[in-house]
Formats: C-alpha cells, structure tokens, sequence
C-alpha cells in the first residue's frame, strides 16, 4: 500500500502553533491534516495505510514518535479512533460519574484496559461515549499538550445533521464504511433517528443488515435519500449492491465546511470524511 503526505507551500513551520491537528487512527492505518483555521482551509494531509492490521497499535506508535509532522506543536489537537466500541446516550440520561456503566449496557468489557470517554454532540443534544486502550490515551496525551479524544460518530452525526438541515427531504440514510464494518446514520426530519455500526465480511452481510435497519424503523424506500461515506466511486461493489435494492442511493460528496488548498485539491478525500469533518465537533 502506498504512503500519502501532501503539504502545501503555504504551511510555514515556525507557525504551527496556530494551526489545528486531526488525527484519525485506525487498525488499518493512520491519516491526519492540518487546518489552518485563521483561513479556514487545509494545508496539509497525510495518509498511512497499514499491510496488516495494526491490533496493538505498534505501528500507530511508531509513527505518533516519527513523522516529522506529528512532533510539532499545534494550537489543538483532535485525536479521533475509530471503533464499534461507542454508544450515544441522551444528554437527559447522561452523568459523567457513569461513563462505564453507560457504555457496557451496549458492549460487554474488553479484554485489554481501556479508557472511557464522553464528547457532547451538541446538535443530537447527546454524548458519544467511546473507549480507547489506555496505553494509546496516555501516548497521545504525554505527545500533545492540547488534546481532544473523539470517536467517528461524533463528526458523522455532526455533519449528517448539518447537512440535512438543507435537505427537503424527510428521510435521510448515511452509511459511512470502513474495513470491517458500517456506521448507518438516519436522520428524519432534521433530527436523529438512529446511530449505529454492524460488521461486516461481504456485500451479503452488508445489504442484510441495511435493508434490516430500513425494516426495522419501517422507512419508505422510495422517500428515503442514502448517501454512501467512505467511498471513491460509484465501482464500489458495496455502492453497486446497495444501489440494486435502494434507487434513491448516491455516493456522499465531502462536505463544504471547510476550503482545501490547491496542493490538496485533487487527493481522494471521501474514504476519509470523518478526518475532514473532525474539526467541526470543536
């Protein structure tokens, strides 16, 4: 697999203590880029892809240690993980005092020790409790004087309802895939309806668990916009699939939050929407 590190010539070095850092890590690899918020617009991106997956987070170490542009000081740091170990809890059931108790009513415990934590996604007016291996938390935490911990969901759901604030339609399907599962948000009438993940091993696996979820919250198939997240085009066999069984599927475009500078101009940024959109939870 290939290495991507892209920066434009506007990223000046002796001012990146103005900048903002997102960092999206994965068992499959780790991204991040640079926001220049004083212009709103990225200036740098870089994405390493792992061969095997990286379980202990070895190889998310090693580079955390390494790349030149990891070691630099920022203004904030977003450190985003993705994983199936999250829940959202409405803000109304919510106490800071029962983060694990909250969390294992929907995932049993883990084997390794884990750190648990909360963002407020302001606009479901709910929190994101999610967990990440306590000696990855400390990592980071010793690496960036000023870091945030979030989960996918919290950028997904935050852009999904942005963006469906605009939508005339009643019923919105947002699928976000990654390597061995799917987050399905859906909004119905500007408000969330539903978040969740599912892992998946084939396109079988995949479409079952999409038209369930339509079954399930009885959605009309022929009302119901789906927009596809994580994907570079519409050869996707998961893109193909879903749109044999649902005809109201497009493939998602980035969102318009935020400007990219023209060396960024042309890398595929859709695969990594959640990084991109990261910025917005601040």
């Amino acid at each position: 697999m290939t290495n991507t590190l892209v920066v434009d010539p506007s990223f000046d070095a002796n001012i990146t203590t103005s900048y903002f850092l997102s960092i999206r890590s994965s068992s499959d690899g780790l991204s991040f880029c640079v926001l220049d918020p004083v212009v709103n617009t990225y200036i740098a991106y870089a994405n390493f892809p792992y061969d095997q997956k990286d379980e202990h987070g070895a190889k998310t170490q090693e580079l955390l240690l390494t790349e030149e542009l990891l070691n630099m000081p920022y203004k904030k740091v977003l450190f985003m993980t993705e994983s199936q170990h999250a829940t959202l809890v409405p803000t109304a059931l919510y106490s800071k005092t029962k983060h694990k108790e909250l969390l294992n009513l929907c995932h049993t415990e883990a084997g390794e020790e884990l750190e648990i934590l909360g963002h407020k996604i302001k606009m479901a007016d709910a929190w994101n409790l999610f967990s990440i291996p306590k000696f990855m938390y400390h990592l980071v935490k010793n690496q960036f004087e000023n870091v945030n911990f979030y989960q996918q969901y919290s950028p997904f759901v935050e852009s999904s309802l942005i963006s469906g604030q605009n939508m005339k339609s009643k019923h919105i399907f947002h699928i976000g895939l990654h390597d061995s599962f799917f987050d399905i948000v859906v909004i119905e009438s500007r408000h969330l309806k539903l978040c969740n993940s599912f892992r998946y091993s084939n396109e079988n696996d995949f479409i079952y668990f999409v038209l369930f979820t339509f079954e399930q919250l009885k959605l009309p198939p022929d009302e119901t916009v789906i927009h596809m997240h994580g994907i570079n085009n519409r050869q996707n066999p998961y893109y193909l699939i879903l749109k044999k069984y649902l005809r109201q599927t497009q493939t998602a475009a980035i969102g318009t939050h935020f400007q990219y500078s023209h060396s960024l101009k042309d890398i595929i940024k859709e695969k990594h929407h959640n990084l991109f959109n990261l910025a917005i939870c601040v």
